[in-house]
């Protein structure tokens, strides 16, 4: 029994050599702090690593900041021109030349207020060029930036008839959002005709032109399908249509605007509120978009002028 004893005493003993060896032997940790904590662009950021630390002093600090920089220092700073994710990537080495690597993901958003895109025309016929046409049914001649006069001046006028449809878009990268953040995309559109067998669309944010799938709310108002809806696509190329109340003016200038946050969304028409529900997109990273104007029937014409496209960032 004693000789039993003894051999545990001694593993035991041999055990907690190895642990303090394997202490004393361990590499450098890398850290580093992130201020401030929420990074816009065009603004100064700071990384320090003087969180770092191991058994022997720290004698080196590499930076790869993810925007095509690299740095060295134990603090360093930096500015992100454009929105999205970076992938920061600290190396650090003690005196006794062991490295310790750290990779830390940073979001950078734009300022609240921050406006993406804006149009209205004023440039005439030359903003055509800015709105390509989707050749899908239409034609060219299908719409024109006419003068109107006094306000708004210069507006986009589309006239496609029966059996056809006419579609311009523009794209835009809509960057992530922090906690707070909307994306406002916001249209006014006049139409010039009878409402009956008239068609006509705002789609704010559409993943493409040839597939609703994924795609963000959007407005339709048809005059033979019932009137103003909001259109709710789904992941597979479906949509949910929601009723809404709301018939257009004919000769008159309508506000549209959709509030689009992590989840849920809002439509306003003219500053009222006349629909709030949920979607699936998060807004988590900077995404493209096709803002879609014109109509989108085989059987209804659409007449209607569209004018300050305009996209921002708000809270």
């Amino acid at each position: 029994m004693r000789r039993y004893a003894v051999r545990w005493i001694v593993l035991a003993l041999l055990a907690v050599a190895l642990a303090s060896c394997t202490f004393l032997d361990r590499g450098p940790e890398a850290r580093f702090d992130v201020s401030p904590v929420v990074v816009y662009t065009g603004r100064a950021i700071e990384f320090d690593a003087g969180a770092s630390s191991g058994p022997s002093s720290i004698v080196s600090y590499a930076w790869d900041l993810g925007n095509d920089t690299t740095a060295a220092g134990r603090i360093v700073t930096t500015t992100y021109e454009t929105p999205g994710t970076y992938t920061v990537c600290l190396t650090i080495q003690d005196a006794g030349g062991r490295s310790a690597s750290l990779e830390q993901q940073i979001t950078v958003y734009v300022p609240s207020g921050t406006v993406l895109l804006y149009e209205d025309f004023a440039n005439g016929t030359e903003a055509l060029g800015h709105w390509p046409l989707d050749p899908t049914w239409a034609t060219s001649g299908d719409a024109s930036v006419d003068r109107i006069a006094g306000d708004p001046g210069y507006a986009l006028y589309i006239h496609s008839g029966y059996e056809r449809w006419h579609r311009r878009y523009a794209s835009v990268s809509l960057p992530p959002l922090r906690v707070g953040q909307y994306a406002v995309f916001s249209c006014r559109v006049m139409t010039v005709q009878n409402q009956d067998e008239h068609t006509y669309l705002f789609s704010p944010a559409r993943r493409e032109l040839e597939s609703i799938a994924g795609s963000l709310p959007y407005f339709l108002f048809t005059g033979t399908g019932g009137g103003s809806y909001v259109r709710e696509p789904s992941l597979h190329g479906s949509d949910v249509p929601r009723p809404i109340s709301f018939t257009p003016d004919v000769y008159r200038w309508h506000h549209y605007e959709f509030r689009f946050g992590p989840g849920s969304y809002e439509l306003r028409i003219d500053g009222e509120l006349l629909f709030a529900g949920s979607q699936d997109e998060s807004f988590s990273d900077s995404t493209e978009w096709l803002i879609v104007l014109g109509e989108e029937s085989f059987t209804e014409r659409c007449t209607a002028y569209y004018d300050d496209v305009h996209v921002s960032i708000d809270e």
